[in-house]
């Protein structure tokens, strides 16, 4: 019994010393998470601008005729 609680003991003391390189890694791992995030999030942006000035800019003349200040072709001037 004293045997099994001394090997705990030490079991325990290993568990929370962390050797320099684990450390290191673990950092690197949290900054590629980090950095994922935020291409995640910038490529979320990209879409939304890109789908907002979609619909700002049309090619088609009817799509301008819809802004305002539009000039209207015709006899309803």
């Amino acid at each position: 019994m004293m045997m099994e609680k001394a090997q705990e003991g030490q079991q325990a003391a290993a568990a929370r010393v962390v050797h320099s390189q684990v450390r290191r890694i673990k950092q690197e791992d949290e900054k590629v998470k980090v950095h994922e995030t935020y291409q995640h999030h910038v490529a979320e942006m990209r879409l939304v601008l890109r789908r907002d000035l979609g619909r700002q800019r049309s090619r088609s003349p009817l799509g301008r005729a819809a802004r305002p200040g539009a000039i209207s072709i015709g006899g309803d001037s």
